[in-house]
């Protein structure tokens, strides 16, 4: 982006920051209105069985909760679109599509040294959706408009949830229940560059069976050339009360999805022509299939048990140079058991259970033999909840994870077993000091095993296996505070130092993944505040990121693509309450070295992204539009080098773009 582009938008940001911060700082001078701002009041499911309710007050850890009315004022039409306005969450186009289509999702800078990699747990209706072969996550194959509810939870304290949570969690819930016989939702959404978005859906309840069924479709001819791209996803959910206390449910997922990828390009190509395409441009096929079964005892004395077996099939082609393919079948089961008691003086409650996963990935070209990796995996785990006279809760916790790979691979030639170990213990403190103010403190030590990619060469190309790669530990401290005020409004702020041993980096200058010890030190913010007026609403997060190697040849040096700072800031005004709205947001990325460049000789250019929209909402029917990229920058958040100069690897962003659509609900 260019210095004066920068500069214009800082100028914007500070007045929309002025506007928004003024009124709350003489907020005690004034009647200010009493309107409660809330950061999220409840974690539905942090103890992963549904009924054991927990208030945000009570959780010693920083966590998001994004329900239906937050996804739909933000105007988003992806989860990568929907996150990057977070605190502590870094989204680059990896891939190149553009437009919010799909990209990577990195909590607190640990994965984004490696693109593709996720390092955060990611589930939908408590099924793992984290790849075997590479960590990484298809968000387009989850359509937004299903979703009831997403907890994001920083740091490593995912003791409950499974193994790999290294930096956090995103827990994702869809739409299940109804109130009517019927409940419909459609939608249709247009925009430019061959944007186009359908959907239909249909919820219902008759006494105790409830019922669901959606399919959507998104296609788009792409800003760059070879950036088609067609996907489908259909879903079913079926849920029956069989006995006052036993309930079940059944979710079924397929989705197919046809996409061509554009390839990264040099800056000096980017700057003669932004939509060419890379060296390595080309297409990928994939169809998937995944069913899950849910049965939810709520039994006497406060004791629950709930058991979650699931199925998946994915069949993936991808072709540049040659047609490579990769067949991944998974199935597991998770049993858990809870005990919860509460009132008087000291409450408790008490969760344990045990996670079961046999995975497989068949990799490699049509035309040749491929590779075969087998993952049997288990975890243990219990944990503990005391609530002391209704103001404190102290959360302890162990895990115990055993993965074993049975592997015949190619790239290196391997035939043998693999096997990685790792307990996860976890200690959490959160205090009410007053009705508005809670602060806490946490630790947490996550164990995340190598994918098969870590370790493996999927291509014969100059990428060297590694099978002696040590699996990853953190240790996650974190200290933090929430206000949720009528007179000022909501306020988070954490202070987190995450060291990880063993962090599996890719280090360009050697071809090959490899270990490496790291410590990010960071700050997060997210500030609601409280504004004198009831049609207008306002939001900033502010995040700094301190990261480096602390051992190596690279020791002291930073982090690639682990932005320093980055800073988001919404404006919501309603000239019409409850029926007209117009808004703002704002995005600075800040301060980073290119992928790759562990020698921190090619910094990343800074890059700012301002989207205004508008939404009106009459009845039934609710219609938007909304423009990106207003300023018509140029710039690209996914920025790579190969560790000593910049060759290709980078994926310009779109210009202004627009998009606009209607949903009608009945």
């Amino acid at each position: 982006m260019g210095r004066h582009g920068i500069r214009n938008q800082v100028w914007v940001a500070w007045l929309v920051v002025v506007w928004m911060v003024g009124p709350c700082l003489d907020v005690h001078g004034q009647d200010a209105p009493e309107q409660a701002v809330e950061l999220g009041t409840v974690l539905v499911s942090p103890r992963r069985i549904p009924g054991l309710f927990v208030n945000a007050s009570e959780f010693p850890g920083s966590a998001t909760i994004i329900t239906v009315d937050d996804i739909e004022r933000s105007g988003a039409s992806s989860l990568p679109d929907l996150f990057k306005q977070l605190a502590g969450v870094t989204v680059m186009d990896t891939i190149g599509f553009g437009l919010g289509s799909d990209g990577s999702v990195h909590l607190r800078g640990v994965g984004t040294s490696s693109a593709s990699r996720t390092n955060a747990l990611v589930l939908l209706n408590g099924v793992r959706q984290n790849r075997l072969t590479g960590d990484e996550v298809h968000w387009q194959l989850i359509p937004l408009e299903q979703i009831e509810r997403i907890e994001l939870i920083r740091g490593g304290g995912s003791l409950i949830y499974g193994e790999g949570a290294l930096s956090g969690l995103i827990n994702i819930v869809t739409k299940q229940d109804a109130e009517r016989l019927l409940e419909t939702e459609q939608g249709v959404e247009v925009g430019s560059f061959g944007q186009q978005r359908y959907f239909t859906s249909g919820r219902g309840r008759l006494g105790p069976l409830r019922y669901g069924a959606s399919i959507h479709r998104r296609q788009l001819s792409g800003y760059r050339e070879s950036t088609n791209s067609r996907t489908t996803t259909v879903t079913s959910d079926v849920g029956m009360e069989v006995l006052p206390t036993l309930h079940v449910d059944v979710h079924v997922l397929h989705s197919e999805d046809t996409s061509r990828f554009p390839g990264g390009v040099t800056p000096e190509a980017s700057e003669a022509r932004r939509r060419q395409q890379g060296s390595f441009a080309g297409f990928f096929d994939e169809r998937s299939d995944q069913v899950s079964l849910e049965s939810i005892w709520s039994g006497p004395m406060g004791l629950s048990l709930v058991a979650n077996y699931f199925w998946r099939m994915r069949e993936s082609d991808s072709v540049t140079t040659s047609r490579f393919a990769t067949l991944t079948p998974a199935q597991g089961l998770s049993l858990r058991g809870g005990h919860e008691v509460r009132g008087g003086t000291v409450g408790h409650t008490l969760v344990a259970g045990i996670d079961l996963l046999d995975e497989k990935a068949s990799t490699g070209t049509r035309t040749a033999t491929y590779s075969e990796s087998n993952k049997a995996s288990y975890g243990l785990f219990a944990e503990e909840t005391l609530r002391l006279f209704d103001r404190a809760s102290l959360v302890a916790g162990l895990r115990f994870d055993q993965a074993r790979f049975e592997e015949a691979i190619s790239f290196p030639e391997f035939v043998g077993t693999l096997r990685f170990q790792g307990w996860s213990p976890k200690v959490g403190l959160s205090v009410d000091v007053t009705e508005a103010l809670t602060i806490y403190a946490s630790y947490a030590r996550p164990f995340k095993a190598p994918n098969v990619d870590d370790f493996s060469a999927t291509v014969p190309t100059g990428f060297v296996g590694n099978l002696d790669l040590e699996p990853q530990q953190a240790d996650d401290y974190e200290l933090g505070f929430r206000v949720n005020d009528p007179r000022v409004g909501a306020v988070e702020m954490a202070w987190f130092y995450t060291k990880i041993n063993d962090e599996i980096l890719f280090n360009d200058l050697s071809d090959q993944n490899q270990n490496f010890d790291t410590e990010r030190t960071g700050v997060e913010v997210s500030l609601k505040p409280a504004l004198p007026v009831p049609w207008a609403t306002s939001a900033i997060t502010y995040t700094f990121m301190d990261s480096e190697f602390r051992k190596s040849t690279f020791k002291d040096n930073t982090l690639p693509a682990v932005p320093e700072h980055r800073l988001t800031a919404n404006v919501t005004v309603a000239p019409i309450p409850e029926k007209v709205f117009v808004w703002l947001d704002w995005l600075l990325v800040n301060d980073f070295f290119r992928i790759n460049d562990f020698n921190n000789v090619t910094p990343g250019d800074n890059y700012g992204v301002l989207t205004v929209g508008a939404r009106y909402v009459h009845k039934h029917v609710t219609v938007y539009f909304r423009i990106e990229n207003v300023t018509n920058e140029e710039y690209t958040s996914f920025q790579s080098s190969n560790g000593v100069m910049i060759t290709t690897g980078e994926n310009p962003a779109p210009p202004r773009s627009f998009i606009g659509g209607v949903t009608v609900r009945f």
